[in-house]
């Protein structure tokens, strides 16, 4: 009796295990659907911020690959009916270092475009462009004039403007990622405002401050403030707020972001300079450099930079190596914190004879230093470094003096010697 109920109760423990199953695989295929969905999403927000035009993804081809990888970043925005392109990066990865040569370009430096005459534009006779219609020799076979490089860019988009960028820095740019900042307002709106400084602003107040920036601002120092503020909305953007948060942020941000760079490679890139963007002390902004040349006043009172072109060849030249700065550029000051008569002197003879330019030689505030230091008179870390090479035994250490005619101050310790 027993056994023939145990085989009638069997059909309906089979009979109710199968709808548990099905329950199981409707809910691994919907998670699985779900799971697509997000990807497709996610992956088609990404692919709308890659520009796929034959010439941008071919840019990855480019030849110097021994010298590191190139990245140019920069950033436009209109104002007054005229665009502006004030804040350029070369961002140069080497082989075998981790942290990259990060080359401020500012947007107001003027340099010659490369062209034959019968190519020349209608942008040559524009008012804005200072310069004359003869070169060195007299004729006009090749056109002499200088362009701002927002002037490329108006003319042939970040195409043009990475050609003569190029051609004018004489190395290739493999990847590239163009920001236009007219995109902050939506993006900090889009987030509901954004908190600065203890008061809550909408985004037309943050983009007012995020272009006028501070008084008295450098052009390196807005191009920097203004990279950290972009970061700064990155984050804020992209806090966590439902599941399809983060594919709908980058939608909005797509139609004023242009790049060649894939996802994971534009990551990457985000990633790798985080210490630029940061507010943090000793970050990448240590290794920023600023393309050899000098600020001039144009006859209209206008600002504008006159690039060396001959510092600027050499220090394209060393791309990849671990100083890139050429020597001529870095400026010195020598005291003598030993006590040893003429050692000063000759810590200075040295120097020169190194290629740097020593501008002060003179006594430290004591003849009581046991160690030699290599003090950096500027946030950028580099010349020091450079110098540091050549004082051995030396510390080195970071004390910007805003003004200092010297980049580097060494002093001499007791411990150094010239054997």
């Amino acid at each position: 009796m027993e056994r023939d109920n145990l085989l009638r109760r069997s059909p309906t423990v089979k009979r109710s295990k199968l709808p548990l199953n099905r329950l199981y695989f409707f809910v691994a295929l919907l998670l699985f659907i779900v799971v697509l969905i997000i990807g497709f999403r996610f992956s088609g927000a990404h692919n709308d911020l890659q520009n796929r035009a034959e010439w941008a993804l071919s840019l990855s081809d480019a030849a110097l690959r021994e010298q590191g990888t190139n990245h140019l970043l920069y950033g436009f925005y209109e104002k007054g009916g005229s665009m502006l392109l004030e804040d350029i990066f070369l961002i140069n990865y080497p082989p075998d270092m981790e942290s990259p040569h990060i080359i401020f370009i500012p947007g107001e430096m003027l340099f010659n475009r490369q062209v034959e005459s019968l190519e020349i534009s209608s942008l040559e006779n524009s008012d804005e462009i200072p310069g004359n219609e003869e070169n060195n020799l007299g004729t006009n076979e090749r056109i002499n004039t200088f362009y701002f490089p927002v002037h490329f860019y108006k003319e042939g988009g970040a195409k043009l403007l990475i050609d003569q960028l190029s051609y004018f820095l004489g190395v290739p740019v493999h990847y590239y990622l163009e920001l236009n900042y007219e995109g902050i307002p939506e993006m900090v709106d889009y987030r509901g405002g954004i908190t600065y400084r203890g008061y809550d602003l909408d985004g037309d107040d943050y983009y007012d401050y995020f272009l006028q920036g501070e008084r008295d601002e450098l052009p390196l120092g807005r191009a920097l403030r203004r990279m950290q503020s972009l970061s700064s909305l990155v984050e804020y953007v992209g806090e966590k707020r439902g599941v399809f948060s983060k594919s709908r942020s980058v939608r909005r941000a797509a139609p004023y972001i242009d790049t060649n760079m894939t996802w994971d490679e534009l990551d990457n890139f985000y990633v790798s300079l985080a210490p630029l963007f940061s507010d943090q002390e000793n970050n990448l902004k240590d290794n920023v450099i600023e393309v050899p040349g000098v600020w001039r006043e144009h006859i209209d009172g206008d600002t504008y930079f006159e690039p060396n072109n001959e510092l600027i060849s050499y220090m394209m030249t060393n791309l990849g190596k671990e100083f890139i700065l050429p020597r001529e550029l870095i400026t010195v000051a020598v005291l003598n914190g030993s006590g040893v008569a003429g050692i000063a002197a000759q810590v200075a003879e040295l120097l020169e004879e190194k290629g740097f330019q020593v501008v002060d030689v003179d006594n430290a505030d004591s003849f009581d230093y046991p160690r030699s230091q290599v003090i950096s008179r500027q946030d950028g870390m580099e010349p020091a470094r450079e110098v540091a090479v050549v004082i051995p035994g030396s510390e080195l250490l970071k004390e910007p003096v805003e003004g200092s005619p010297a980049m580097v101050t060494v002093i001499v310790g007791k411990n150094f010697t010239l054997d």
